[in-house]
């Protein structure tokens, strides 16, 4: 069995873009000559509903002030780690002919930034729905993971004034 070479990932050109918005608005029956930009409104009505604070063009989200120890992130998904440096292994070794895709590495990364995400999330989901069962799974307990929560809950109470939190 014969494997191909990874595909590497290209920039998508303007006119497939365009081309490929435009099937998925003629598919249902929707026509629109503002194809460019069609998403921006309702990216804006999401971020309004939904009352992300925005400063200028940036959307602030005070959970990303602090990061889980390292220790927590390794507890869950504690695999990922090291298919991470399976894969760094694989890119390193000229000679080996399965090298890794991008999908791969892409995988892997946004395993690790989930994790990071969903521990940051997790004291504020605990707060608004104290009686769900994953906040019983032992990381939430972990002597790593309370003054954490502390932390958070205080960054949370503050004024969500991106600059205030820089200047701290």
């Amino acid at each position: 069995m014969k494997i191909k070479p990874p595909r590497q990932a290209q920039a998508w050109s303007y006119s497939s873009y365009q081309e490929s918005i435009g099937r998925a608005l003629y598919s249902p029956g929707i026509t629109s000559n503002k194809k460019t930009h069609i998403s921006c409104g309702s990216s804006a009505r999401m971020a309004e509903i939904w009352c992300f604070p925005t400063y200028g063009r940036f959307f602030y989200l005070a959970r990303t002030a602090l990061n889980p120890p390292a220790s927590l992130c390794k507890k869950l998904f504690p695999a990922i780690g090291e298919w991470h440096y399976r894969l760094a292994a694989k890119e390193l070794s000229p000679g080996d002919p399965t090298q890794p895709t991008v999908a791969e590495n892409a995988f892997v990364q946004v395993i690790m930034m989930f994790r990071k995400t969903f521990i940051q999330d997790s004291v504020l989901m605990m707060e608004l729905h104290p009686c769900y069962p994953i906040w019983q799974h032992s990381i939430f307990s972990d002597p790593a993971y309370l003054p954490f929560k502390r932390d958070m809950l205080q960054i949370e109470a503050q004024e969500h004034d991106p600059a205030h939190t820089l200047l701290q």
